[in-house]
């Protein structure tokens, strides 16, 4: 049994199209969002695409118990909204990560 790509629509990470933002200097954009959830933390992330480079830029919203706790920006452009989401997860998962291992291990309990 092969196994076949699935459409769009059907990917986990199929992002939802938002209206368009309101034109800057004169350059009105597509924004793409989408959220998922970590173990106690939600990550909010919003695209855009940059046509000139042919390429997503972006920056990811860090949650935790509906307060913000970061907003991470894209370090590096990506020629597509997953590939985008990807790398904007990673980033979320290191800062997660670097912010656990900053606060050093819990108490021991009594």
């Amino acid at each position: 049994m092969s196994s076949m790509p699935l459409p769009p629509s059907l990917h986990p990470f199929f992002l939802r199209k938002q209206p368009k933002a309101p034109a800057s200097g004169g350059t009105g954009r597509d924004a793409l969002s989408h959220s998922e959830r970590h173990q106690d933390w939600e990550f909010h992330y919003s695209l855009a695409p940059v046509p000139a480079r042919a390429t997503f830029s972006g920056t990811a919203q860090i949650h935790r118990q509906g307060e913000r706790h970061c907003e991470l920006p894209i370090f590096e452009p990506q020629c597509n909204t997953l590939a985008s989401i990807d790398l904007l997860r990673e980033q979320c998962l290191a800062w997660i990560e670097s912010r656990s291992a900053a606060a050093g291990p819990p108490p021991p309990a009594n």
